[in-house]
């Protein structure tokens, strides 16, 4: 006859060094510097399906080409400013100055502008929502917070040089729809 089978009712105590460790957590800035390849090629698809901003005809490069330092603006913010008293931290950004420069040279329009930092800002909190197991949630209203600002600052600044830039002949073609 076979010996009886038997079950521990309940698991054996852990000793101290085998017991799992918490995951590491990450902070927003280092999830952005991780994930900012990704997160401009979802931003790139968000704007070529957005119908404010895909009549007119640029390659990739030239839709994104201020993504990567407009970023790396962010991602310097949330690193240096945690707390103030101020209405706003944020500093002057040439990338964003030379982004509303570029835009007016193109072709578009101020609500198109508007449109791309709407959508940068729904891609920055996906990419944040798609790494929840990892966020350091101590920091992550606070650094919303942040980014909230920084993105607003980084349009007004790009707003403010888009209407002072003189108009020049289109870098762009316009695509005209079939209505």
């Amino acid at each position: 006859m076979a010996a009886p089978l038997t079950v521990p009712i309940a698991q054996p105590a852990l000793r101290s060094h085998e017991k799992s460790q918490p995951a590491s957590r990450e902070s927003v800035a280092k999830i952005l510097t991780r994930c900012k390849v990704a997160m401009i090629q979802k931003w790139l698809a968000r704007a070529k399906k957005t119908p404010q901003l895909n009549h007119l005809l640029l390659k990739d490069e030239e839709r994104t080409g201020h993504l990567p330092r407009l970023v790396h603006d962010l991602v310097q913010r949330l690193g240096t400013t945690k707390s103030s008293n101020k209405d706003s931290d944020a500093v002057t950004s040439p990338a964003a100055i030379e982004h509303g420069q570029l835009r007016q040279t193109q072709g578009y329009s101020s609500s198109m502008l508007i449109h791309e930092s709407r959508i940068l800002q729904v891609t920055i909190f996906e990419t944040l929502h798609e790494n929840l197991s990892k966020l350091d949630f101590n920091l992550l209203l606070p650094d919303v917070m942040i980014i909230a600002d920084e993105v607003d600052s980084q349009l007004t600044q790009t707003m403010e040089a888009f209407t002072t830039t003189a108009p020049k002949s289109a870098g762009a073609q316009i695509v005209k729809r079939k209505v």
